[in-house]
């Protein structure tokens, strides 16, 4: 048989044993039906957790009255089933008509849950009103109770005006976008995108972290200033204690933004300079998802047009073994179509990635998409192919998330979330994606 043709068989086998991994994909779970398809933020503020006892968590935002709470939900049976956590109630519970967003949930080896977000405060003086601050919680119960929600990094002095229905409101706060991780040794990292005295009208990454647990946070810093708005971050911390930060932000003297990255090899007291993970890349990257394996190597996906995608997004690839990234890669192309939000996990060697797949521009480069699929590429452990699934069929299905692969695993299958609705109602759907092997 000639090279080519091995080569081909190959990736047939390949296929087929890929297949066969995600194959047994569970029913659609509603988890609960919400106002807003966006009700779980931005992908790399991981949404869903899972304990060492097999228990799931979902955080997500509701209406109560006319604001926006964030909540939790938990299953006890593999998806199968969830109810509301926290007695049914919402677990920031500010009072008000003041809007919390865009929930991050973490869980660490003693199974208390963390949940971050970012809201206004309970004397926002109208619904209208657009400051906010980063808050926080947790759960020593599986869920039943949570302690009183807190700003854990108070950042004053930004100073604007937000105009309502030709009314004027004083803004002070802006800070949103949060993002937590804990390590293997239960440390507590926050990222965070945000305004501040020194940078009224540009957003910094901003880092905190706490050692016990959540009883006390270090003072906010910001990584490493710059002249442009640095967005939506997400952060992997090395069994080196090496923490990475990443964003998507414009480095002096580029024209374009990139997916940019900032280390810490003291534990958060300072940060190396932004650099570019594609030094050469001269297209728009955003929305960065990480996930790091055993080896400390770092597995890297975002979103871009390219030359070879022409008018469409794809999504790339890139890998981070120590002192380099690899060249980016498509991970797998889709003709028409728009691959938009990808989320990455790594376990046991393998890569899975979810992302939103639409013929819909959704408003490019500051996508919102209401159409579309969810779909799945794997790559398996040893291999260098990326196969691709279907996990919905094309509709209203957007805004997917994997569950979150650090450092502990924590068992069970591969568990992913996603919004599913043309109109509110919208639902928030769960699948399992069958074994992370």
């Amino acid at each position: 048989m000639s090279f080519k043709g091995q080569s081909l068989v190959l990736v047939i086998l390949l296929t087929v044993l890929n297949f066969i991994s995600i194959s047994s994909v569970s029913a659609q779970v509603t988890v609960n039906t919400v106002e807003d398809p966006k009700a779980m933020g931005y992908p790399d503020g991981r949404k869903i957790v899972r304990d060492t006892s097999g228990n799931l968590y979902l955080a997500y935002r509701k209406k109560l009255g006319s604001a926006y709470q964030v909540y939790v939900s938990k299953s006890t049976n593999g998806g199968a089933s969830w109810t509301v956590a926290n007695g049914g109630n919402s677990i920031s519970n500010i009072s008000g008509a003041c809007n919390q967003r865009v929930p991050s949930i973490a869980v660490d080896s003693a199974n208390v849950l963390h949940v971050v977000w970012y809201g206004l405060d309970s004397n926002c003086s109208s619904s209208a009103s657009n400051e906010r601050q980063v808050k926080y919680s947790r759960s020593f119960d599986g869920g039943a109770t949570w302690t009183t929600a807190q700003n854990i990094a108070f950042v004053s002095g930004y100073s604007d005006t937000y105009v309502y229905n030709g009314t004027t409101y004083a803004q002070d706060y802006w800070q949103e976008h949060p993002v937590i991780y804990i390590d293997g040794n239960d440390k507590i990292y926050v990222v965070w995108e945000g305004r501040d005295a020194a940078h009224e009208r540009i957003g910094q990454v901003k880092f905190i972290k706490s050692t016990n647990g959540g009883n006390n946070w270090t003072s906010w810093i910001n990584v490493k200033e710059t002249t442009s708005s640095q967005s939506r971050p997400t952060i992997v911390v090395d069994s080196n204690d090496k923490i990475f930060v990443f964003s998507y932000s414009k480095l002096p003297g580029t024209s374009q933004i990139n997916i940019i990255y900032a280390t810490s090899t003291d534990g958060g007291a300072t940060f190396s300079s932004w650099a570019a993970v594609s030094a050469t890349n001269t297209y728009d990257q955003r929305h960065a998802s990480a996930a790091i394996d055993t080896g400390n190597k770092i597995h890297l996906v975002w979103r871009q047009r390219d030359a070879a995608s022409g008018a469409k997004t794809v999504v790339k690839y890139s890998k981070f073994t120590s002192p380099s990234w690899s060249a980016p890669v498509t991970v797998a192309a889709a003709s028409g179509k728009n691959q938009y939000f990808p989320s990455i996990a790594n376990a046991y060697g393998s890569q899975f990635i979810v992302w939103t797949e639409t013929a819909d521009d959704a408003a490019y480069p500051s996508e919102e998409p209401t159409t579309g699929k969810i779909v799945l590429a794997k790559k398996a452990q040893g291999t260098s192919v990326w196969v691709k699934s279907d996990i919905t069929a094309d509709g209203f299905n957007t805004w997917g998330s994997i569950r979150w692969s650090f450092n502990r695993i924590n068992g069970g299958t591969v568990d992913v979330v996603y919004s599913s609705g043309s109109a509110a109602p919208y639902s928030v759907i769960y699948q399992s994606l069958g074994s992370w092997q």
